[in-house]
């Protein structure tokens, strides 16, 4: 009988690439937690990169490309469900939205539309407004994001009480950070034309635990 068998070596390479892994990940999150503390440009920009790397990846859901981050969606048999969801949330909303913008007029509703004779789901609200108009937040809450990325240009998230987001899109300026505290009316960015967006205008969303409805419905 063999007294010594010999080691499996599948289990010193596992043990390896987990001692590799963990040292990867506290690398990543000491180096994040030092972005935190030095802030300013540094760590706007990595935050930047990071969400528009992961609202393009992490979101995408199916082979037509469906993301939560971008403004319309083509409909097809498959995520029109989805869409009706969207459209029809059951979600009781107990909250009054201000308009976020002074004179506020809507160039595209929520819902179904035909853009270049391809159905679209648009999940927000489009607002003319002249570039550099003031963009206010429509209810008190807390910045979760302020970034850029291809397809809503320069935009703000705000979490609301509730689980209750509201989004500010095509912004040429943002005026606050991630984290901060804004009452309903602060003014939290500029009307702009970045990102996907023909001209200066505000695409304005809410999204209730995930899911889009219409913003006219609950603005006063």
């Amino acid at each position: 009988m063999n007294k010594n068998p010999k080691k499996n070596p599948g289990t010193g390479q596992s043990l390896l690439l987990t001692i590799i892994q963990t040292g990867t990940c506290a690398v990543i999150i000491a180096a994040a937690g030092c972005l935190k503390l030095i802030g300013g440009s540094a760590y706007s920009l990595t935050a930047s990169w990071f969400f528009d790397k992961y609202n393009s990846t992490v979101f995408v859901t199916d082979e037509e490309g469906f993301s939560p981050y971008r403004d319309t969606v083509s409909i097809t048999e498959k995520n029109k469900p989805f869409l009706e969801s969207s459209a029809k949330s059951s979600k009781k909303i107990n909250i009054t939205l201000k308009p976020p913008l002074a004179d506020m007029t809507v160039t595209s509703g929520f819902g179904n539309r035909v853009i270049d004779g391809t159905e679209q789901f648009h999940k927000g609200i489009d607002l003319s407004a002249a570039e550099g108009t003031d963009i206010l937040a429509a209810a008190d809450g807390t910045v979760a994001y302020a970034g850029e990325d291809n397809s809503y240009g320069k935009y703000i998230v705000i979490e609301h009480q509730d689980n209750i987001r509201t989004l500010y899109a095509h912004c040429s300026q943002l005026l606050c950070k991630m984290g901060s505290k804004v009452k309903t009316g602060t003014t939290i960015a500029k009307v702009g034309k970045t990102g996907n967006a023909d001209g200066a205008h505000l695409h304005f969303e809410v999204i209730a635990d995930g899911v889009n409805t219409d913003p006219e419905e609950l603005l006063q």
